[in-house]
């Protein structure tokens, strides 16, 4: 909200320091309460050797938020005051409607965090947002057998269904109107779409009982799709099914998909945040940084060629505006091919099975939320400086008063060019019985060999695996001893090493700010471990408990300048950021 002179806080005062009327204070967090109904009808029934089934689904989503704000209309009121040197004199502000308090800024009782009961309810509020998502879908199919081939029974199923969404995200009048000082803004979301779908399915036997070919089936589906907010598109699946014989089996499938845009991504109205100029702009400092190895030739060149001084180093810049919205009337839907292809082996007796399965999946025009920072390195890493489309995204200023800073950024929902990967699963699983139990050793590993990316047609492709969040192995050991009506299950998940050492330097040692640092972008090898236990109480009662991450194992430390982070803490899915912590599940049947 701006500086205040320290000769208006404390008349004793004198020079050109300046102070902001941040201090401390516990006024910040938010609480969520979540209401959630569905109902569920539906009749089935028999025509012949045809089977139907129809059904009607409706639910209701309600969430409310609340969240402690400063109101931004009452500090401005209480820093112009401030700077003037005069009396609020009964003042009320614009937005939140309070009567004006002289704030004392220089009392330290304030500045400690203890502001006087008048002063906090001059500054300090409280509001209310509530989101409402309406789903209803009607959906009915028909399923038996077509004719008979030498093989066995051609098997189909026809269906329709018909999809209603609505979303509706109202925030609070102080995030509506931006009054809440250092949070985003949010306008109100609601839109709403409807679908509609007619597909089929039909399974083939091609050969059975053959030589090398126990049997072989082929499936295929269609479905067309029309969605209100997009328009149709029509998706097909193809699947391969080789029985070699009782132990050997080979399996292989195409497919095609499409996803339209969802409602938040459609119509998400305007959020404002905020970033520092630092974590934002890839010029800031870029000469210094260019020497020290830490900024490439091309981000090097282009900042020169926008004209930002080498020595820029945000001094009296403030804040960069980060503006997030939805893309009605630009979005474009998903589309993706999937390819997979793989064997399966089972022991005779049934005790061993493993297999072995390398996919394919290739995604054009996905839909993707594009930050501040990744819109504005985009740009300055281009080869196509200034004409690279994420170079329109954004302003910078004039150097007027020495600010260069990057001044607002036009994020949000878009369609980038392509994103796929490539891999292998394995699967090994081991099940005996004994006298004392039965117990059960299953491993699932995952080897992905490529994780691409390009945002636009012309754009630098991106190969990302080895890097963190992009672990290039992941996998998962579960052990499962059970006896009678109870089961004890030991878990054990771990996580590839990764770094991404290579955007920086070939080593871990940099320069930043004329001295020299260490930093850490790198994730050794992780396991987490979780330990449970079942139990079914006269075929009614399934009861579930457990300790989750059982080691209390914290997520690798990183330093927060080069990944995605908590403090120090990394930040991707694959890391358990909660701790140690109980669970439990309780299940009636009746």
């Amino acid at each position: 909200v701006g500086y205040i002179p320290v000769q208006a806080l404390a008349g004793n005062w004198e020079g050109n320091a300046y102070a902001m009327p941040v201090h401390l204070t516990d006024h910040y967090g938010s609480d969520v309460t979540v209401d959630y109904s569905r109902f569920v009808a539906g009749l089935e029934g028999s025509l012949g050797f045809w089977d139907w089934d129809i059904s009607y689904q409706n639910s209701y989503n309600s969430g409310e938020y609340g969240n402690k704000v400063i109101f931004r209309d009452s500090m401005l009121m209480a820093q112009n005051h401030a700077i003037s040197g005069t009396t609020c004199d009964g003042e009320v502000t614009e937005f939140s409607g309070k009567t004006c308090v002289d704030v004392p800024w220089g009392d330290p009782q304030l500045m400690y965090g203890n502001p006087s009961d008048e002063v906090r309810n001059f500054l300090f509020g409280y509001e209310m947002g509530e989101t409402i998502y309406k789903q209803q879908t009607l959906e009915g199919y028909i399923t038996g057998d077509l004719f008979t081939l030498p093989a066995g029974p051609v098997g189909a199923a026809f269906g329709a269904s018909y999809q209603r969404d609505e979303i509706d995200d109202q925030p609070g009048a102080q995030s509506a109107n931006g009054n809440s000082w250092g949070l985003s803004s949010a306008s109100r979301t609601a839109g709403s779409q409807n679908s509609r779908a007619v597909f089929g399915e039909v399974r083939v036997p091609v050969i059975a009982d053959v030589a090398f070919a126990q049997r072989v089936d082929l499936t295929g589906s269609a479905r067309w799709t029309d969605v209100s907010t997009y328009g149709s598109d029509t998706t097909f699946k193809l699947g391969l099914n080789w029985e070699i014989n009782d132990d050997w089996r080979v399996r292989a499938s195409r497919g095609t998909s499409f996803r339209s845009p969802a409602l938040f991504e459609l119509y998400l109205a305007g959020q404002t945040g905020f970033g520092g100029q630092m974590a934002v702009d890839p010029c800031y400092n870029y000469g210094a940084e260019y020497d020290a190895g830490n900024v490439s030739e091309q981000v090097y060149q282009n900042c020169q060629a926008d004209g930002v001084p080498l020595d820029y180093d945000g001094s009296g810049t403030s804040s960069a505006t980060l503006i997030t919205s939805g893309g009605a009337g630009n979005l474009e839907a998903e589309t993706s091919v999937a390819e997979s292809v793989g064997l399966v082996w089972t022991s005779p007796e049934n005790t061993f099975a493993a297999s072995i399965d390398y996919y394919d999946v290739d995604i054009s025009g996905q839909i993707a939320s594009l930050g501040g920072s990744q819109i504005v390195n985009g740009c300055y890493t281009s080869e196509n400086f200034p004409d690279d489309p994420l170079c329109d995204l954004f302003t910078r200023n004039d150097g007027t008063n020495g600010d260069w800073g990057i001044d607002v950024v036009n994020g949000g929902y878009v369609n980038i060019a392509s994103q796929g990967t490539r891999g292998v699963d394995l699967n090994f699983t081991y099940q005996d019985e004994f006298e004392f139990g039965r117990l059960r050793v299953n491993l699932e590993h995952t080897n992905q060999i490529e994780q691409r990316y390009q945002l636009f047609a012309d754009s630098e492709p991106s190969q990302w695996i080895g890097e963190i969040g992009y672990p290039k192995h992941v996998g998962l050991l579960t052990t499962t001893f059970a006896r009678d009506d109870w089961n004890v299950t030991w878990t054990m998940r771990y996580v590839d090493k990764t770094n991404d050492y290579e955007y920086y330097s070939d080593t871990n040692e940099s320069t930043y700010r004329g001295e020299d640092i260490t930093f850490v972008a790198e994730t050794p090898t992780t396991f987490y471990h979780t330990l449970s236990g079942n139990m079914t109480f006269a075929d009614a009662f399934d009861v579930t408990v457990g300790v989750a991450n059982v080691f209390d194992k914290e997520p690798p430390l990183v330093s927060p300048s080069y990944v995605r982070s908590v403090g120090n803490a990394t930040l991707y899915s694959q890391y358990d950021n909660l701790g140690r912590r109980v669970f439990a599940n309780i299940t009636y049947n009746f």
